[in-house]
């Protein structure tokens, strides 16, 4: 019997930056029960497509590259990494996707939308339709919970709280449990 594949299963939330400290203070409502920060890590996002067909679908082909050494920005020494992630449900407040990050796997899930889909060719052989660099923050909350928060450098600032899972639904509850107190 294959094994089942784990999901990502996440509940956004906007957040203030200023509020950071708060967090770190653990003086929110309800506080948790641990919080543990995991750094603070930079990176590039260069998302591509071809007149939209692979977003029409649920698919987001990104490439992530962080610099392997957070303090120097220089990505001469970066580490870069193809990923697509395949909305298996929900909208973007609430969602469960499945992270896919093998070449021949992506390569599988892409071609039958966009046959010039080449991993080898730059941006590839598709469109960049937005590149932007992000600023995340990570803890795990009550040894359970990965809470990200994300400053882009656009301005747009995001939250997540995320499980990887088996069982969206079940996920999902949990989820709303932890945000709820």
């Amino acid at each position: 019997m294959a094994a089942k594949r784990l999901l990502e299963v996440e509940s956004k939330f906007l957040f203030n930056p200023s509020l950071v400290p708060t967090l770190l203070a653990n003086g929110g409502t309800p506080a948790f029960k641990r919080l543990e920060s995991l750094g603070t890590h930079k990176f590039t996002d260069t998302y591509f497509d071809s007149q939209d067909t692979l977003s029409k679908n649920g698919i987001w082909l990104r490439q992530r590259t962080a610099p392997n050494n957070n303090n120097n920005n220089n990505n001469s020494s970066a580490a870069t990494i193809l990923e697509a992630k395949v909305r298996i449900s929900g909208d973007f407040a609430r969602s469960t996707f499945d992270e896919i990050t093998d070449p021949h796997t992506i390569a599988g899930l892409i071609r039958p939308h966009l046959p010039q889909f080449s991993a080898e060719k730059q941006h590839c052989g598709l469109e960049v339709l937005a590149e932007f660099m992000t600023t995340r923050q990570d803890f795990r909350a009550d040894g359970k919970f990965a809470v990200v928060l994300d400053c882009t450098d656009f301005g747009h600032s995001v939250g997540e709280v995320e499980l990887m899972a088996e069982d969206e639904g079940a996920a999902h509850r949990e989820i709303e449990n932890f945000m709820e107190g």
